[in-house]
């Protein structure tokens, strides 16, 4: 055992050098937390010893060590709290935060991250920070938020770069390649790995190197390329230095890259050490990567029934963790599988499911594309002045004030970016043409409100389809349709109370939800609505109309139906029915 021999300032130093190897070098890690733990507890200095055992939990995190540190939460949140540690404070809420993603308590997880994120704005960017970053895009990822990964990494690449050491710049690099490849986004991914191997064969960074090349190893399986992606990792099949999620990840891409090549019995043996890394580790991620290449493997072997099994008990993961690229190829190959079994429904039904899912990731890597070269290009102007202004600081000390200035630039630009993804999620779930929201969240907040319900007051329905519409765009053109939609959901708008929800259902359809209101009051509404609607004029260009009429079908919850899908098929039902009777009339199902 080291003896204590070290001020308070060197154990500080010791914490903070033992938190910079926790990226690359373990080892040492380990070696300097053991000192600042002996050397804190011969001197009392309970910050120091606070700060040691944060490093101690993510050792034994990294290591795959049971247990939950949930029961040392209190007793280091007191230390930080009485020596005012905030960034103290930060580092536990992420570490906590990271244990319970790890074990797939999710809305814990959340909890000590928004903790985190809260006690961040109140510090300065720091090795904590960058922790911070990572874990909150690692878990994004785990959640399948293709958005906040790309994010996250960013900012924790920034901070590498400004404060870590070339180990932590090939950390972020090789997370952001692994968020990109798993929505699909391949041609960004390779690159950054290239940069990270790069950066590993100047600096010696050897205990990475079985990480990167395996993200890389990913990559080439997608693109078909097994044989390569088997020879990137087999060197690294014993490495007894990397971690145990390390190792289950390289083992379970060396099985999946022996199969595609016929090597079934080497395959096997390796996907047999990957899962037992995995199950180690208590890595959920890769527990299930390693339940998908075996279902891979039973199916190459020719048995159908285990490759199912296999791959039912991924599907059962996915309540625990949402990685996209897992998610997709599970549903693909319980699609190929049932249909070889002859269960076509199923098939047909996952087949479905695996194609929302693919246009989902493909549309999250468009957008992520976007934003990482938005946010690489803003940053790099932003860091290159910083830069400039930090040279000249040395010589000029009223260089400050632009430093300052150049910061808060640079803390907008963040702003911005959150204001950019907040109003890519606000444009996810509105209609383009006229603003309103669309089906998808319609039927979302039409879930909650029945669940609110429960039957304790009524909700009704109300499915709107505008007479005649095809006459409009043909006489007058589609851009004059465009603006009868316009128009018509302005005046419904109008009409409506706050607690009300209008959205464009689709074409010339919209759909109401008129909480606390039963039939009649709704198709008195529609009534009223109708009568103002037939006296709107509506001009555009050298067009106008007047004397627009529409149908509707309402369907009430509970009367009508006890949940979403038959509230929505009486109303539907209704609307036919109006529509039937000659149009121009309000029908309740």
């Amino acid at each position: 055992m080291p003896k204590a021999r070290h001020d308070k300032t060197e154990i500080d130093r010791l914490n903070l050098q033992g938190l910079s190897c926790l990226v690359a070098n373990r080892r040492q890690a380990r070696r300097l937390t053991r000192l600042a733990l002996v050397s804190a507890a011969a001197l009392r200095y309970e910050r120091g010893a606070a700060r040691a055992q944060i490093n101690q939990l993510w050792l034994r995190y990294y290591a795959g060590l049971a247990g939950q540190p949930e029961p040392l939460y209190q007793a280091l949140h007191r230390r930080f709290e009485a020596c005012g540690d905030l960034e103290g404070s930060m580092a536990l809420e992420v570490v906590l935060g990271a244990y319970a993603s790890r074990g797939g308590e999710l809305a814990l997880a959340a909890r000590h991250f928004d903790n985190a994120r809260a006690l961040a704005s109140h510090i300065p960017d720091s090795l904590h920070k960058f922790m911070l970053h990572t874990r909150l895009g690692i878990d994004a990822q785990s959640r399948g938020d293709g958005r906040g990964g790309p994010r996250s990494f960013l900012l924790a690449l920034d901070i590498a770069e400004r404060f870590g050491s070339a180990a932590h710049r090939v950390n972020s690099l090789s997370n952001l390649a692994s968020t990109q490849h798993d929505l699909g986004n391949d041609e960004d991914a390779i690159p950054l790995l290239g940069e990270a191997l790069d950066i590993i064969g100047d600096q010696q960074l050897h205990q990475q190197r079985a990480i990167v090349s395996a993200n890389l190893a990913m990559c080439l399986l997608a693109s078909g390329k097994a044989g390569e992606a088997l020879a990137l990792v087999e060197p690294f099949f014993d490495d007894a230095e990397a971690d145990v999620g390390v190792r289950a990840f390289v083992l379970c891409i060396g099985a999946h890259a022996a199969i595609l090549v016929g090597r079934l019995d080497a395959a096997q043996e390796l996907l047999r050490r990957g899962q037992a890394c995995a199950l180690q580790g208590r890595d959920l991620d890769e527990q299930m990567h390693g339940w998908l290449v075996q279902g891979t493997l039973d199916q190459a072997r020719g048995a159908p029934g285990a490759a199912l099994l296999a791959l039912q008990r991924a599907y059962a993961m996915l309540e625990l963790t949402r990685n996209p690229y897992y998610e997709r190829q599970i549903y693909q190959g319980l699609a190929t599988l049932h249909a070889g079994l002859g269960d076509w429904r199923a098939a047909f039904g996952l087949l479905r499911q695996y194609q929302a899912l693919f246009e989902a990731s493909s549309k999250s890597a468009r957008e992520s594309r976007l934003l990482m070269r938005h946010l690489e290009g803003e940053m790099r102007t932003l860091k290159g002045e910083r830069d400039k202004a930090l040279e000249l600081q040395a010589a000029r000390q009223l260089e400050n004030q632009q430093l300052e200035h150049l910061n808060r630039e640079l803390a907008q630009q963040i702003m911005h970016v959150n204001s950019l993804q907040d109003s890519l999620r606000e444009q996810a779930i509105r209609d383009h043409l006229t603003g309103l929201y669309n089906r998808r969240h319609f039927e979302t907040c039409l879930n909650a409100i029945l669940h609110e319900s429960d039957g304790r007051f009524p909700v009704s329905v109300v499915l709107v389809d505008l007479d005649f519409f095809k006459r409009v765009n043909d006489n007058h053109g589609h851009a004059f349709g465009d603006e009868v939609l316009v128009q018509f959901a302005r005046l419904v708008e109008g009409q409506l109370r706050a607690s009300d929800l209008l959205c464009r259902y689709g074409g010339e359809e919209f759909c109401l939800l008129m909480r606390e209101a039963d039939s009649a009051i709704a198709a008195r509404k529609m009534a009223d609505i109708a009568a103002r609607y037939r006296q709107l004029l509506v001009r555009q260009g050298g067009h106008a109309l007047r004397g627009c009429t529409f149908s509707a079908g309402i369907a009430e919850y509970p009367r009508h139906g006890a949940g979403r899908h038959e509230l929505l098929m009486r109303a539907d039902g209704a609307l036919y029915a109006a529509k039937q009777a000659g149009r121009d009339r309000v029908q309740v199902a």
